[in-house]
């Protein structure tokens, strides 16, 4: 079978979210023209709370996929997972809502099974200038070279009690002429001709000082297939994705929450919000968002508890949307079958 190329993320619609009017590192997985996920270490908060700041002016910019620019819209609300942890980073997923009082124009799929793909496409996207009067740089994309390498797991106590809830990549971006790397800001699931946003970066575990000077970087991302559900609910809409095998089912419990991480970690700095605010990650860092801390190899007295799991086709796929391709499907979500 021909593999699918990296080139065709260029014809998958991308976007950034703006903070005050500064451009993040903070990648979009885009359900529609009005709805969006977001890492939650990537918004403001009041003090010691799990409110998002109220006094943060939130945009979307989405571009076409490759160098222009579909829009730049206001965000008109925002929602954190209630259960997300700005220390561990477990359920680090947020739903943006804007371009209100549209109509839906079209529609993003989310890649849902990582059994039936055939690999992963790691997905950076970023402007020219970092300012949103700027053009797109054409995405910077890595195909997975396979299962998850070897230390993943002793990086992160979270992602070793949490792997159905991850990607774990090592792959990086190199940044300018210099030393220093930038994870990937998405992953993209392939399967066949089908290409669609399954995940988005959440933190990243750096064996070293910085992302400038260190030994190795582990790169985590939150697959989206489980807050789906809350997703739809927080849309009030309904959210697409695809899937090749007719029995599959997604999760539906909108109540979906992480495993509690247990175990030691090895020690390191853990980095994730927007990396524009870390001064080694890029000269023109300026955001609040992003988050440091060291870590040695400490475990959580916390017992792992149970997940709570008891128009435009925007996957590259040339299937049509239809009732003879709808597989079973919740409330707020609906199964394409490829």
């Amino acid at each position: 079978m021909k593999r699918l190329d990296t080139s065709a993320v260029q014809g998958m619609k991308g976007a950034l979210l703006i903070k005050n009017g500064d451009v993040t590192t903070c990648e979009l997985a885009l359900i529609s023209n009005m709805a969006a996920f977001v890492a939650a270490n990537c918004l403001d908060y009041t003090d010691g709370t799990n409110t998002v700041d109220p006094s943060t002016v939130y945009q979307v910019m989405i571009s076409d996929g490759n160098t222009s620019t579909i829009g730049t819209y206001s965000v008109d609300e925002v929602d954190a997972h209630p259960r997300y942890d700005p220390d561990t980073y477990a359920n680090n997923v947020a739903l943006l809502k804007y371009n209100n009082g549209s109509q839906v124009e079209w529609k993003n799929y989310i890649a849902a099974d990582p059994n039936e793909w055939d690999s992963e496409f790691y997905v950076q996207r970023t402007l020219v200038s970092n300012t949103t009067t700027s053009s797109w740089n054409s995405p910077q994309v890595v195909q997975a070279s396979g299962s998850a390498p070897s230390g993943c797991s002793s990086a992160s106590a979270l992602y070793a009690a949490n792997q159905v809830d991850f990607m774990c990549t090592t792959d990086t971006v190199s940044e300018g002429s210099g030393s220093c790397v930038m994870p990937y800001g998405s992953v993209y699931g392939v399967n066949g001709d089908n290409l669609a946003v399954a995940g988005l970066y959440s933190h990243s575990m750096i064996i070293g000082d910085s992302l400038c000077n260190n030994q190795g970087v582990f790169n985590y991302y939150t697959l989206l297939s489980n807050y789906l559900e809350w997703g739809g609910v927080m849309a009030q809409s309904t959210i697409y994705l695809f899937a090749v095998d007719q029995s599959y089912v997604n999760n539906d419990h909108a109540n979906y929450t992480m495993n509690d991480p247990t175990g030691s970690t090895v020690s390191g700095i853990l980095i994730g919000g927007d990396l524009y605010a870390i001064p080694t990650a890029s000269s023109s860092a300026s955001s609040s968002s992003a988050t440091t801390s060291s870590t040695s190899s400490e475990s959580s007295t916390e017992p792992a508890s149970e997940s709570s799991t008891s128009e435009d086709n925007e996957s590259s796929s040339s299937s049509e949307e239809g009732d003879e391709n709808s597989g079973k499907s919740s409330n707020h979500i609906a199964i394409i079958l490829i």
